[in-house]
């Protein structure tokens, strides 16, 4: 991460993105290590719907907290044992809850998509499929790096474009293979162990690229 953290841009813009800066050089631990170090209710899986939220609100509270303490460096989160259940896993069960009646997005479709029945506008059901991933050296300079971005592509899109730069992924539900979390996750540490300087979870569209740093 040497060549990355001497990058000339650093000296413009290292105080606009101070966490993303810390988290890719592995100085500070990703958002997800923090969250799962915060517990939650035992019973996860039996909380009705609106109980999960209830339950994340107060869980959320607990990780702002535990963030504010390590980036003010009051504590080393290697020396906090994982939660079990944790906010991470609270987060599952929810997704699990919300893909029987979709609103992921804001076309609010409501479908079911564990069924395979029917399918809402992102023409997707409850399996993810992946299109490529790679070390994309197209994006701007503090996600490239010298390395890449590990881009990972999924298939389809919930937007509707006209001049699309990636219609042949987000128009073709079909394109790339299914995946399970364990595999997508498998190729994120994948990329990683290969040098690139972050984890672009791309979908289809530009526009809707979510670009998280994971320390080693």
């Amino acid at each position: 991460m040497l060549n990355f953290s001497r990058l000339w841009i650093w000296k413009y813009i290292r105080d606009k993105l101070p966490w993303y800066y810390e988290v890719a050089i592995n100085r500070k631990p990703a958002k997800y290590l923090i969250a799962a170090r915060i517990p939650v209710n035992e019973k996860v899986t039996e909380l009705s719907e609106g109980e999960l939220w209830r339950e994340f609100d107060r869980a959320l509270k607990d990780f702002l907290e535990l963030w504010r303490r390590v980036r003010n460096n009051e504590v080393d989160i290697r020396s906090m044992p994982k939660a079990s259940p944790s906010l991470l896993d609270l987060i599952a069960e929810i997704t699990r809850r919300m893909i029987r009646h979709c609103e992921f997005c804001e076309w609010r479709c409501r479908v079911d998509r564990t069924g395979g029945k029917r399918l809402g506008v992102c023409m997707l059901d409850s399996t993810s499929r992946v299109s490529t991933y790679f070390h994309h050296l197209g994006e701007e300079l503090p996600l490239r790096g010298v390395m890449g971005s590990g881009t990972i592509f999924f298939t389809s899109c919930n937007f509707r474009c006209a001049f699309c730069q990636n219609a042949d992924i987000s128009r073709d539900r079909f394109n790339g293979i299914t995946m399970n979390p364990r595999q997508i996750a498998s190729s994120a540490i994948i990329l990683r162990l290969e040098g690139v300087h972050n984890i672009n979870w791309s979908v289809a569209n530009q526009r809707r690229t979510y670009t998280i740093s994971l320390r080693r």
